[in-house]
């Protein structure tokens, strides 16, 4: 059996006096896409900012492709993680925001093209030909010389996707991507993670309000609700048939909302 992608062991994590995380103990297989539901405050974007260790932990351990993530051994000894370890274990994600965070002074090409430049990846030249195959791969080669207020919101998200693949990371994180998008614009965007999980064997950790996207996408789906899971398994038992009444409670009311499943 192979070693997980991701592990979070008994994770706790506090702000202030406020419970976020619950001793919270999942795990990700390679290549396994993975989709987080559950109410506002449940604790699933601060799952994937653990993970690109924006945030750290109270408790637990944290262990992506068989490596802790905040801890290291030194001389034979575990110890808090230095900023080197903590770089080498983020340089494994991919990260798509909630609101873009695109550089507003830059291209969209240079705002794809930075980070693998400033890691020293790639050389500009070939960090260029690579930003401009994967602006085409989300349907915007034409608009590489483009700043991002001529953008729609649908083509800065679809720029966000790019930027976060011009990395070349093994697992992709998604954070609630289509949340502050236009209606109208949900599917353009939903259209090219579904082309990437059909055409990539990557590890995506979904964290999403589009239910139905969760269905069609996910080979699992966890239900959190404050910070633990409540119930977990494939998209059509969590979806169809759930086995506890908060998670029924929680469809309803998105359904009540006018989603469809």
């Amino acid at each position: 059996m192979s070693m997980p992608a991701v592990e979070f062991r008994n994770i706790r994590k506090h702000f202030g006096d406020r419970t976020i995380l619950n001793d919270l103990s999942f795990s990700v297989a390679n290549g396994e896409r993975l989709a987080l539901i559950g109410p506002s405050g449940s604790g699933k974007t601060t799952v994937l900012r653990i993970l690109m260790t924006l945030e750290g932990i109270d408790g637990g351990e944290v262990v992506v492709g068989g490596q802790s993530v905040f801890s290291e051994l030194r001389n034979g000894t575990p110890q808090k993680a230095s900023a080197r370890h903590l770089s080498r274990m983020r340089s494994q994600f991919g990260m798509v925001f909630q609101h873009f965070n695109l550089f507003p002074h830059k291209t969209v090409l240079e705002n794809v093209t930075l980070a693998p430049i400033l890691n020293k990846q790639c050389s500009p030249g070939a960090a260029r030909q690579a930003g401009l195959e994967l602006l085409k791969m989300v349907g915007l080669e034409n608009k590489a010389n483009e700043r991002p207020a001529a953008l729609s919101g649908g083509q800065k998200q679809r720029v966000g996707i790019a930027r976060a693949l011009a990395l070349k990371p093994q697992i992709l994180l998604l954070d609630e991507i289509t949340s502050a998008l236009d209606p109208e614009l949900v599917e353009e965007v939903l259209a090219v993670i579904t082309r990437l999980g059909r055409e990539t064997d990557m590890t995506m950790l979904l964290v999403t309000h589009e239910m139905s996207f969760a269905h069609e996408f996910a080979d699992r789906v966890l239900f959190l609700d404050a910070g633990a899971i409540v119930e977990e398994g494939t998209p059509d038992k969590i979806f169809r048939d759930p086995s506890c009444e908060r998670t029924r409670a929680f469809l309803k009311k998105i359904l009540a909302a006018g989603q469809r499943l």
